[in-house]
């Protein structure tokens, strides 16, 4: 007997272990290290577009580091338990 998991618990998951994580990494940032480390932000720094009467300015960074990256693998296995 199979059971149905609803996508969006996951998306939920996913989201707050992320979160979590990332709070940890400044947290605990200066007394570990390690949790912290990680690479150049990734992402659109500084996207514009001049329509003549819209001016859209974007900026989308992801800053990756390993205890964002704890948290997304305890989310999917807490999802994997559900």
């Amino acid at each position: 007997m199979s059971r149905y998991k609803n996508p969006w618990i996951l998306i939920l998951l996913i989201i707050t272990g992320v979160v979590l994580g990332g709070l940890i990494a400044s947290s605990l940032g200066s007394t570990l290290p390690l949790l912290s480390y990680g690479p150049e932000p990734l992402g659109l720094n500084n996207f514009q577009v001049n329509l003549g009467i819209i001016y859209i300015n974007l900026t989308f960074l992801v800053h990756i580091n390993v205890a964002n990256l704890i948290g997304l693998l305890l989310a999917v296995l807490i999802f994997k338990r559900l």
